[in-house]
C-alpha cells in the first residue's frame, strides 16, 4: 500500500510541475487548423493566404523548457519551418520565435527572431546538417531562461547563445508554417538550471566571439594576463572571462616547473597572487599546484581555490574558441611550449611574444609558421626597436603604450612592422593610441576597451 502511495505522488508532482497538451485544454489555437488525434496534435494551414498556423499555451512564462516529438506530414519547400514563440504580449505584436526549416543548412536554417512593430529581425542565424525528412519523427527542445536560448534537435545542441530579450515574460507558442506535421508528447516544464549548465557555458563564449566578430578589427583587443580585472590573473577563471567578455585574443605567462611543467605565472614566483612562497623553476607542480591562486587581496574569497593552470588546460580551454598570446618567461623552454601546441592541435591559435629576443628567434627556427611579436619599454628610438625585432626574427613589436608615439609607429607600420601597445587601461588613451596607427592594444579591462571600440546596442 506504501508503494502504491508513492507512486501517486510521483504521478502527481510530474503533473503539477508538467504541462502536456494532451492531459490540458489550457491552449490557444489561434491560427490554422489545429485537431487532435488520439494522443496526437496536427497544426495545418488551412488556406493559401496563411502565413503559418499558431497554437499558445495560455499561461505566461518567463523561464520555460518546452519540448515536443514531431513528424512533417506534407511539405512542399524547403523553406518551410516550424518554431516555438516565447514573451509573446497578449496582442500578439511583440514577440520572439525559435524556427527551424526543413533544411537546416539553409542560410536561415535555424534562426531566433524578435516581432515589433510588425516587423520580424534575426537575433541569431545558425546552419545546420540535417534535412527534415518527411514522415520520419524528430525530437526539438528549446529552453529559455532570463539570459539564455537553448535549442536542441534529436537531443544535439543546435544553438547556444544569449539574446537580448525585450519582454520578461510573455506567451508561449507553437507554430508551423509546413502544411501538415504531427506533434506528440508535448511537455512545459520550469527551466531545468543545473542541467543547462554546460550548455549556458557554450551560450557565454559564443556571445563574446560574435561580440567580437561584429565589429571592425582594428584594433584587436587582447585581455592582459586573462581578464585579469574581473578574475585572478593567469587563471582558467580569467582565461574564460576573458573569452565571454568579447576579447579577440587572451594573453598568458608561462614558466617551467622544476619537473618540467609549463604552468601559468607573469611572475618568477609565486608570493603576490597566492598564498605559497617559492621561486617557479625551482618548485614542483605538485606543490604550485596546491597553492591557491585566488588572489584573495583583490577578490577576497570569490575565487577561493582556483589553481595555477597548466598551459595544456589553457590550450584545450581555448581550442577553436580563441587566440591565446603566450609570453613565454623563460629561456630554454621554446620546444616545449611547441610540442604542447602541436599535442593540443592548437599550433593555428597562437602567438609567441617575449623580451628575449632569443626566446623568438628560436621559436622562428623551430616553428616558422607561427606568429611572434617583441616586448620591450626599454627602446625608445625607432632604430633601437627596428635593432630588436630583427634579434627577435620577427617583423612585429609589442611596445609599452610610453613608446607608441604617431612618429615611432607610423614609421615601423611604413617598413612593415605590426605594433602592438600594452598594457593601456584608460579609454582615452586606447583612442590615442588607435589615432597614432596601433592595431592591438592589450589591456587588463577588455570590458571597457570593447565598450570602447564596440559599443552593445
Amino acid at each position: 500500500m506504501l508503494k502504491i502511495s508513492r507512486t501517486l505522488l510521483i504521478v502527481l508532482l510530474i503533473s503539477l510541475f508538467s504541462v502536456s497538451i494532451i492531459a490540458s485544454p489550457e491552449m490557444q489555437f489561434i491560427e490554422g487548423k489545429w485537431v487532435k488525434d488520439g494522443d496526437s496534435l496536427i497544426g495545418q494551414l488551412d488556406n493559401e493566404e496563411l502565413d503559418f498556423a499558431s497554437a499558445y499555451f495560455t499561461e505566461p512564462k518567463a523561464s520555460f523548457s518546452l519540448e515536443f516529438d514531431f513528424c512533417i506530414e506534407e511539405i512542399s519547400s524547403y523553406n518551410q519551418w516550424l518554431g516555438v514563440s516565447y514573451r509573446t504580449n497578449e496582442d500578439k505584436s511583440i514577440s520572439h520565435m525559435l524556427r527551424i526549416k526543413q533544411k537546416t543548412g539553409l542560410p536561415t536554417g535555424i534562426t531566433v527572431s524578435f516581432l515589433n512593430d510588425d516587423r520580424w529581425s534575426y537575433q541569431q542565424k545558425n546552419q545546420g546538417e540535417v534535412v527534415l525528412e518527411p514522415g520520419q519523427i524528430y525530437h526539438l527542445r528549446l529552453a529559455v531562461s532570463k539570459d539564455y536560448c537553448l535549442v536542441f534537435l534529436d537531443n544535439e545542441l543546435m544553438l547556444a547563445n544569449k539574446l537580448p530579450t525585450n519582454v520578461a515574460r510573455g506567451l508561449v507558442g507553437i507554430h508551423t508554417s509546413v502544411p501538415k506535421v504531427r506533434f506528440e508528447n508535448i511537455v512545459l516544464t520550469d527551466y531545468p538550471q543545473d542541467e543547462m549548465i554546460a550548455f549556458e557555458q557554450t551560450a557565454d563564449w559564443q556571445a563574446g566571439r560574435q561580440r567580437a566578430a561584429a565589429f571592425p578589427t582594428v584594433p584587436i583587443i587582447v585581455a592582459h594576463r586573462g581578464n585579469s580585472s574581473e578574475a585572478p590573473e593567469n587563471t582558467l577563471a580569467a582565461v574564460r572571462s576573458a573569452i565571454v567578455a568579447g576579447a579577440d585574443a587572451v594573453e598568458v605567462d608561462v614558466y617551467s616547473t622544476l619537473d618540467g611543467e609549463l604552468i601559468l605565472s607573469h611572475d618568477n614566483t609565486v608570493e603576490r597572487c597566492t598564498n605559497g612562497k617559492g621561486e617557479i623553476r625551482y618548485s614542483t607542480s605538485e606543490y604550485l599546484r596546491s597553492v591557491d591562486a585566488g588572489y584573495s587581496k583583490q577578490f577576497g574569497k570569490k575565487f577561493a581555490g582556483e589553481k595555477m593552470p597548466f598551459l595544456r588546460e589553457v590550450l584545450e580551454e581555448i581550442k577553436d574558441k580563441i587566440t591565446l598570446v603566450i609570453e613565454i618567461k623563460q629561456i630554454g623552454i621554446e620546444e616545449k611550449v611547441l610540442q604542447l601546441l602541436n599535442e593540443t592541435g592548437t599550433r593555428n591559435q597562437v602567438v609567441i611574444i617575449a623580451f628575449a629576443p632569443e626566446i623568438l628567434a628560436k621559436f622562428r627556427d623551430i616553428a616558422p609558421d607561427i606568429p611572434t611579436s617583441v616586448l620591450t619599454f626599454s627602446h625608445k628610438t625607432l632604430e633601437e626597436i627596428i635593432a630588436l625585432a630583427q634579434r627577435a626574427k620577427t617583423f612585429s613589436v609589442d611596445l609599452n603604450f610610453g613608446l607608441c608615439t604617431k612618429e615611432i609607429v607610423s614609421a615601423l607600420v611604413t617598413k612593415g612592422y605590426s605594433v602592438w601597445a600594452w598594457t593601456v587601461d584608460e579609454p582615452a588613451t586606447m583612442n590615442k593610441m588607435v589615432q597614432n596607427g596601433i592595431s592591438v592594444i592589450t589591456t587588463n579591462v577588455p570590458r571597457k576597451a570593447l565598450d570602447t571600440f564596440r559599443p552593445l546596442k
